[in-house]
């Protein structure tokens, strides 16, 4: 009896480094793969094939939620458009400086002339240099005459006005898992160095 007790412990024994060892393959054979395995990024298998981390607790796995990802991304994007309709947009200080919506003219005449030059030849690099360097100095000429003004608002208004920013920042974290999840999608993110 004694030596069959014996030989069902060492077979136990086997089977068990046997089913460790499959489990080990399965993890390295589906590294870049997502499985509940490969999620948790600091434990290992341990202790009779128990994944924990190396204090011996439990890790649980990354709870990813599409719903509140994309209900943080949609609250966002209401943050964002609460702010732009409480801001007002007028003309700045430039715009008198240029006397007033006038002064564009001495952008728009180099623009004219850059575009009849191409016109006339459209690979003249002259003409493209002209028209392109009219168009830049035409934007920035009209983004610099404006000036944005938030109106005053009562506490409450400025509260609900961002606090979607708030809800929307940890429904989105919450999505991707939390603070383990956005580590794990910034290291996929970046660029992955190649050993030599």
């Amino acid at each position: 009896m004694n030596k069959k007790e014996e030989e069902i412990q060492r077979k136990l024994l086997e089977l068990e480094t046997t089913v460790l060892k499959e489990q080990a393959d399965i993890v390295t054979s589906n590294a870049g793969g997502r499985t509940d395995l490969t999620n948790r990024k600091k434990g290992s298998l341990q202790n009779g094939g128990t994944y924990g981390s190396s204090s011996g607790g439990d890790i649980a796995p990354l709870n990813r939620s599409d719903g509140y990802y994309f209900g943080g991304v949609g609250l966002l994007v209401l943050g964002l458009f609460l702010v732009f309709t409480h801001v007002r947009v007028g003309n700045g200080f430039l715009a008198m400086m240029m006397g007033g919506g006038s002064g564009l003219v001495f952008f728009l005449l180099p623009l004219l002339i850059g575009i009849s030059m191409m016109i006339y030849n459209s690979r003249n690099k002259w003409g493209q240099i002209i028209t392109g360097g009219s168009c830049i100095m035409l934007l920035l000429a009209i983004l610099f005459t404006l000036t944005f003004n938030f109106p005053s608002l009562t506490l409450m208004q400025t509260i609900m006005m961002f606090l979607p920013f708030a809800i929307g920042g940890a429904f989105v974290v919450k999505g991707l898992g939390g603070a383990e999840g956005v580590k794990d999608v910034i290291k996929n993110a970046l660029p992955k160095k190649e050993d030599a």
